[in-house]
């Protein structure tokens, strides 16, 4: 087995004749209990590996034809076998747990639903800590560093099946592990979308809103809010925008402001407040707001009235960015994921003494 991004996650493989592509079986080694992925034969070797990282105590399928080595392994560790609900009856062998959507199977790894993959009960799993996607049948790694789509002949619905991905562009991930293929560790997002650009049956960069549900952000008040985050689902590189509706007494985010980007806010609904260091100014529909970069734009929305305010808001898409809120005196470099007290800071040869 060779390990994959991570030291944690380990893979092996089968070359299929037929289809001229490898057959991946995954290990996600980790101290509650490993967890195996679709397990493909092994050879020897390949097997005192898994024995000395532990074996496994959960079986995953991520859809009724890979059930594979699956009994072979249950016997070997007693792990318990996991398969969507809606494949457990197409099993040779009875399954231990049926999961479904969005189920979390083990902490760090969740259940996503296709249901326009090969089989009804095809699911991808994803890790978000380590912002990885694994695949099963729909998405395979082929030809090298691209991503394609299971053969229509294969698929019940095609066009269906392709759309259905968007719920895979909507989480935030790095990299996709793919069952067949050659698997992509870096940029992954961005070779799905090329991947679904290519097909002729539908027509990726564009959506309605009303097929998007809005989703109650899990933020303490008065920041819970909802929104509609589009841009991820519709292929967009350098502008992301979303939809954010303010309830009564509802904020958008704290007061921030953007070293490099720019934002534009469109009210399309209601009125609300905006509050800006410069003073508050009332806003209501039909206003468009420029925050072009550095401290003057710093801003934040409440709503202080009696019905809900929905505001269009369009930014650049900057990795290296960064952002700074005034009011906890934080900044937050993008690239780092954190966010940092500006009082924290330190010299630059703070640490760099040589003993």
């Amino acid at each position: 087995m060779k390990r994959l991004i991570f030291d944690d996650i380990y893979s092996w493989s089968i070359f299929s004749e037929m289809r001229q592509i490898d057959f991946n079986g995954h290990l996600w080694v980790r101290p509650e209990g490993n967890i195996l992925i679709d397990p493909v034969p092994m050879v020897e070797s390949d097997l005192n590996q898994f024995d000395q990282l532990g074996g496994a105590s959960l079986i995953v399928l991520t859809n009724q034809d890979h059930e594979r080595e699956a009994e072979f392994f249950r016997k070997r560790t007693g792990g318990s076998v996991v398969i969507h609900e809606a494949d457990a009856a197409a099993l040779a062998a009875p399954a231990d747990r049926q999961v479904t959507d969005a189920e979390e199977i083990v902490p760090g790894l969740q259940a996503i639903h296709l249901p326009y993959g090969k089989s009804p009960g095809e699911i991808a799993l994803y890790f978000p800590q380590k912002r990885v996607v694994l695949s099963g049948d729909l998405i395979a790694g082929e030809p090298m560093g691209s991503l394609t789509l299971l053969a229509d002949e294969k698929l019940e619905h095609p066009s269906k099946a392709a759309l259905g991905l968007r719920k895979i562009l909507a989480l935030p991930f790095d990299a996709i592990l793919v069952g067949d293929g050659h698997s992509i560790l870096q940029d992954a997002r961005k070779r799905l979308g090329e991947c679904l650009e290519r097909r002729t049956d539908i027509y990726i960069n564009r959506i309605n809103i009303d097929e998007i549900d809005w989703i109650k952000r899990n933020a303490p008040e008065p920041y819970g809010f909802e929104d509609k985050d589009i841009d991820p689902l519709i292929g967009a590189q350098l502008l992301g925008y979303r939809l954010i509706r303010l309830q009564p007494n509802n904020a958008s985010f704290p007061m921030h402001f953007h070293h490099f980007s720019e934002e534009m806010f469109y009210v399309m609904e209601g009125s609300c407040t905006l509050k800006t260091p410069r003073g508050d100014l009332t806003i209501r529909a039909g206003d468009f707001i420029a925050f072009p970069p550095g401290e003057v734009s710093a801003h934040k929305l409440v709503n202080t009235g009696e019905g809900p305010c929905t505001v269009l808001a369009v930014g650049m898409n900057q990795p290296h960015g960064i952002s700074e809120y005034p009011d906890s005196n934080k900044v937050f470099p993008y690239v780092s994921g954190r966010l940092f007290r500006k009082e924290d800071s330190v010299s630059y040869w703070d640490g760099e003494a040589e003993e």
